[in-house]
């Protein structure tokens, strides 16, 4: 190969590497902020603000319209709903609950509660629901993770 070749190859690369870090330092460069000149006043604070000592709830005042009425309407849940979620909340607090054949974990992602059954797991399974019937029949099998 020509040396001049390799003198012009390596003057291009030496460039092109010096191109490479300005655009990578430049972006990042700092300019100063110019300082904001100091204001030849200073404004009044809420609390330096006089107000008027005379009562005005003495009299009446068409504006003011009493907030009764938000815009929700109100809507009563049917109580299958209000106990199955009194009996969510009540199991989700108890966990990680530990019981002899299986364990109970509340999983915030699934939004479910984990069932680890232990050996042997069929009998495990079958104790599990016999104490889910009894004691949380509100919240059904969906509810549960098996694993």
């Amino acid at each position: 190969m020509n040396n001049s070749n390799i003198k012009v190859y390596l003057g291009i690369s030496f460039a092109l590497i010096i191109l490479f870090i300005l655009i990578l330092v430049i972006p990042f460069s700092k300019k100063k902020p110019y300082p904001l000149p100091p204001t030849p006043y200073t404004l009044p604070t809420p609390t330096s603000v006089e107000t008027d000592s005379t009562d005005s709830t003495d009299s009446t005042d068409s504006t003011n319209i009493p907030a009764d009425f938000t815009g929700v309407a109100e809507e009563e849940l049917p109580p299958q709903v209000l106990d199955a979620s009194l009996q969510k909340k009540d199991l989700r607090q108890k966990t990680p609950l530990d019981l002899s054949t299986f364990t109970i974990d509340f999983d915030y992602g699934e939004d479910k509660f984990t069932v680890t059954l232990k050996d042997p797991k069929d009998q495990a399974q079958k104790e599990f629901e016999s104490w889910r019937m009894i004691n949380y029949p509100g919240l059904g099998a969906e509810q549960f993770l098996l694993k």
